[in-house]
């Protein structure tokens, strides 16, 4: 997937501009830029938070953990990178065979619920990891050659320390505390993956949600964000060692800068890394599997790493299949020997079949909900549930018609509120993706050689491939995340291929885009999460949760006064994580199991009796957050002949309980018998 710069214009080496930095024999030690930017992180950390600088020990270990495991796989399978490769792709490689690794020994412990043995694994591999460092370790000597790369890590460690410092804030996004920190909290809790009929996302592909136990086991919700910012970090590094590959033999000492300011231009891109969206990981996995396919020639197939990624990334979502089978399209055109790109493929499929078998033995359905008419659900899900889902997300292609379709660049750029959360991607992200799908003309208009063409066919095979699942689907602009940051990428590499003005074209378009970028980033998280104080630590995390979530002081009470061994019920709330107990939570799509209880009881009385029975000891009533689940998605709404009196029954229930706490509008009860 690449689009060799060096040939595009065929200017002698020894008239190369200032997008030159050093020639292959000269080319200057990678290690200052990285080590610059984490300074910087660490540097800016002390002097704004210094209490989240222990924080920092969370993903720089579990990166550590990743990269050993990656290693350590890659040499077993005798399939470790060319020395050749740029020091920044091969990194990134190690680490995301390593992520691959772990979130399949993180899901296979939780079926046999021996999730805790994961902890374990990962604190061993990152001892190994330091131990590795140690010895591996080497000055940074500080020469005129490493000015560069060193300024360059710098503006990249900027990006860093801002998107870390608000990543680790307390949290309040919905999703989050509805399933993305409720599977690894319960995990932890039990030892076992959980599986909850009333939430759809605990029944898909969860891989990355998994592996946040790790932080969570360190300092909660704010250590599980702090594992997720190590995933956009490594997205990072992997579009940086991208950019290195695609520009080989040419060695630039702004890689690194480059790659911030184009990353930076995109709120959407921003989003990823601060909210626990599984596209972070999904967007990480599949750039560094494109890193690994440019730089693969007849004597080095990457068939280990480019399965294990597209398995990765087959497995933190379930639109992640789509993606892989793009990848492995792409490989197909780079010609990959049949059996290579079999064993690929295979190891691929093997990453995601334990989560299709898990889905299958609990809902009868492989790809629950998707083709739930054909394939069933277990009655867990039906057209009344579609239809809720399809009402809150982004229309596809077929739903938006032929102009709007065509119109769809247009409206991402002026009407991204239409396209789901975080949904600003930026303009720069979308004219170079667009861009990436035209490289077969482009490369066959410059007549560029056979291999930069077959590399530009694969990245255009690509991003057709999962642009057209995208499209038939959900047009979500962070769906597409990968394909967003892989095009930027190569527009990058575009830019640059002006060997006299590229390094100054690129930075003079990143550099204000990426400043604009990161100003919308920050004013749309002010506007939505009211956080910028808290991320810079001058607001008290209760203080701040007490300020944005209504049910926060009633999740409190919980902790401190309710049973660990208790259950929860929840009515008009689908938000459980804070409460730490195990919940009926159900998501606004999914049938409240209260509605059918409600149904076949006669009185309140009875209906109190059937929650013991059902072994709930106690309910929390939002009733804000009920009103606006009820008139929104018909929770608990009841028809037919007998409606009003299953709803008086239903407002009828808490005068048969014991009103344990009451604030903002949020009770707690005890049920009478619940143990």
């Amino acid at each position: 997937m690449d689009m060799d710069a060096g040939k595009i214009e065929r200017t002698p080496e020894a008239e190369a501009g200032p997008a030159t930095a050093a020639c292959p024999d000269e080319a200057p030690s990678p290690w200052p830029a990285p080590v610059a930017a984490l300074t910087t992180v660490v540097c800016g950390t002390a002097v704004i938070d210094p209490a989240r600088l222990g924080l920092l020990l969370v993903p720089l270990l579990f990166l550590l953990a990743a990269h050993a495991a990656g290693r350590l796989v890659e040499q077993a399978a005798r399939q470790l990178p060319p020395s050749d490769q740029p020091a920044m792709l091969q990194t990134a490689v190690h680490l995301g065979v390593g992520v691959a690794v772990l979130s399949l020994f993180a899901m296979f412990s939780a079926s046999l619920g021996l999730f805790r043995m994961t902890g374990l694994a990962v604190t061993v591999l990152a001892a190994v990891g330091l131990f590795r460092l140690a010895r591996a370790a080497v000055p940074v000597r500080l020469s005129a050659q490493a000015i560069t790369p060193a300024l360059s890590g710098i503006v990249l460690g900027l990006m860093w320390l801002t998107a870390w410092l608000w990543a680790t804030i307390p949290s309040t996004f919905y999703d989050e505390l509805a399933y993305h920190l409720v599977i690894p909290e319960r995990a932890l809790a039990t030892g076992s993956l959980p599986a909850y009929p009333w939430v759809l996302y605990t029944l898909m592909p969860q891989a990355s949600d998994l592996l946040l136990a790790w932080g969570m086991a360190v300092d909660g919700d704010l250590g599980a964000r702090a594992l997720h910012w190590s995933f956009w970090a490594w997205g990072s590094m992997a579009a940086w060692g991208l950019l290195d590959a695609l520009l080989l033999p040419r060695s630039l000492g702004w890689t690194a800068a480059l790659i911030t300011g184009a990353l930076a231009s995109s709120p959407t891109l921003w989003f990823l890394g601060t909210l626990t969206f599984a596209e972070t990981c999904l967007t990480a996995a599949l750039v560094t599997a494109a890193g690994a396919m440019v730089a693969s020639d007849g004597k080095h197939i990457p068939w280990l790493s480019t399965g294990l990624l597209l398995g990765l990334a087959a497995t933190v979502k379930l639109n992640g299949l789509a993606w892989m089978i793009a990848g492995l399209a792409a490989a197909f055109v780079l010609r990959w020997p049949g059996r290579r790109l079999a064993l690929a493929a295979l190891l691929a499929l093997a990453s995601i079949i334990p989560w299709w078998a898990r889905a299958a033995r609990i809902t009868g359905n492989p790809i629950y909900p998707l083709a739930y008419e054909w394939l069933g659900s277990n009655g867990f899900w039906n057209d009344a549930s579609q239809a809720l889902l399809k009402g809150d997300i982004t229309p596809n292609a077929v739903a938006w018609g032929l102009a709007g379709t065509l119109r769809l660049p247009w409206d991402l750029v002026l009407h991204p509120e239409r396209f789901g959360s975080a949904s600003d991607v930026g303009v720069l992200a979308i004219v170079a993706t667009g861009t990436a799908l035209l490289l077969p003309v482009i490369h066959r208009v410059v007549r560029t050689d056979p291999r930069t063409q077959r590399l530009g066919d694969a990245a255009a095979v690509f991003l057709f491939v999962a642009g057209f699942a995208w499209a038939a689907t959900t047009t979500t602009t962070r769906f597409f995340a990968p394909a967003w940051l892989f095009g930027l990428v190569v527009f990058l590499v575009l830019m640059l291929s002006f060997r006299k003005t590229g390094a100054i074209l690129a930075l003079a378009v990143v550099i204000p885009l990426g400043i604009w970028g990161t100003i919308r980033f920050l004013d749309q998280h002010e506007a939505v999460f009211s956080a910028t104080r808290v991320a810079l630590g001058k607001e008290a995390r209760d203080a701040y949760l007490g300020r944005t979530l209504d049910h926060y002081e009633a999740a409190a009470f919980v902790r401190r006064n309710v049973p660990a061994n208790a259950t929860l019920l929840f009515i008009g709330e689908a938000r459980p994580y804070y409460f730490s107990r195990e919940a009926v939570a159900p998501y606004p799509f999914n049938r409240h199991p209260l509605g059918a209880w409600v149904e076949e009881s006669d009185s309140p009385e009875a209906l109190a009796g059937r929650l013991a029975r059902e072994k709930i000891t106690h309910v929390v009533l939002n009733v804000r957050e009920f009103t606006r689940l009820h008139d929104k998605y018909g929770m608990l709404a009841f028809t037919g002949e007998h409606a009003r009196a299953h709803d008086d029954r239903l407002k009828r229930l808490p005068l048969v309980l014991q009103q344990m706490f009451s604030a903002n509008g949020v009770y707690v009860f005890a049920v009478p018998g619940g143990t």
